[in-house]
Parts: structure tokens; sequence; C-alpha cells
């Protein structure tokens, strides 16, 4: 009885390593060159140690390939999060990040994020607009919460407005 449990195990695991085995045979050769492509851009991402627009650069072009040629948004999401945190003022990397993240599917998992990083920068950056704009974009779109996207554009509408009328007083006091 062990020997016929223990052969059915065998034979299951053999049939498994041939099915596995001719899904590799038939890969596009087009993803192979896709994945070469992603490979070099790692490579180089991981050999910028101290050069961070270089290393930004080829994390966003991972994720690029990952996200558009290979189709495999969980990747171009670390990828993309990778070169977010390498150059943070790139507005790029955040809409990169943002679209990879929307098309795995990790609405929260965004949110999450971008308020983090709202939190993190002063709020008179331009990377705080950056932020507001794909928060509202996010609330607007895939979490449907179309009330909270018109109250978040409408207090950051009247922010920037006060904080124009604020500097333009101030040059006209230092007149």
């Amino acid at each position: 009885m062990n020997r016929w449990i223990l052969l059915a195990a065998v034979l299951l695991f053999v049939t498994f390593l041939v099915i596995k085995s001719r899904i590799a045979l038939f890969r596009d050769p087009e993803l192979a060159a896709s994945r070469k492509r992603l490979g070099e851009a790692r490579a180089l991402a991981r050999s910028a140690k101290d050069d961070r627009a270089l290393r930004a650069k080829a994390y966003r072009e991972a994720a690029t390939i990952a996200l558009d040629e290979l189709g495999r948004s969980g990747l171009a999401a670390s990828y993309a999060r990778r070169a977010d945190r390498a150059d943070p003022e790139k507005g790029q990397s955040l809409k990169l990040l943002s679209r990879a993240m929307t098309r795995a599917g990790r609405h929260r998992g965004l949110e999450k994020l971008l308020w983090r990083r709202l939190d993190e920068v002063a709020l008179d950056s331009e990377r705080a607009g950056h932020l507001m704009d794909e928060l509202v974009t996010l609330y607007e779109g895939p979490l449907r919460r179309h009330y909270t996207a018109r109250v978040l554009r409408t207090l950051w509408a009247s922010r920037t407005a006060s904080s124009e009328v604020d500097s333009a007083s101030g040059k006209e006091a230092d007149t």
C-alpha cells in the first residue's frame, strides 16, 4: 500500500516537471528580449550605488519594461517604488508607481502610500502638488469616492490660492 502511494506521488511530481518544462519551451522570444533588458536595467540600478539619479532612471526603466512589455504590474510597482525612493523629486516615478499599483489592483495600498508621502514633504512643494493630483485621480477613478476627490480638490485649490495671496502681500510689503 505504501509503495503505491509513493509511486503515485513520484508520477505526479514527474508529470508536474514535464508540464513545467513544456511551458518553458514555448515562451515568446520577444518576451525573452524584454526579460534581458529588465535584467540589464536591474543590474545598472544595483551598480549605481552613489548616483541616485541614475539608479532612479534605471529603476523607472525596469518598471516600464515590467509593466508595459511583460505585464507584471506587481513587479513594476516594486521597481517604481524603488525609483521614487531613490529620487523623490521626479514626478515621473510617482506617475509610474501610481499606474503600476492601479493596474495591479492595489488601490488601498496606493492610497496609503500617497498619504504617507504627502506627510513627508512640505505642502508648498511641487511634489505635494503631484501627490495631491494622484490622490484626487485615485479617488475619482478606481476608489469611486467622488465626494472625497471634490473636497480634496477644493481644499487644495483654496490652500494654493491663499498661499499665492500671502506671497503676493509679502512682496508688496517688501517694496
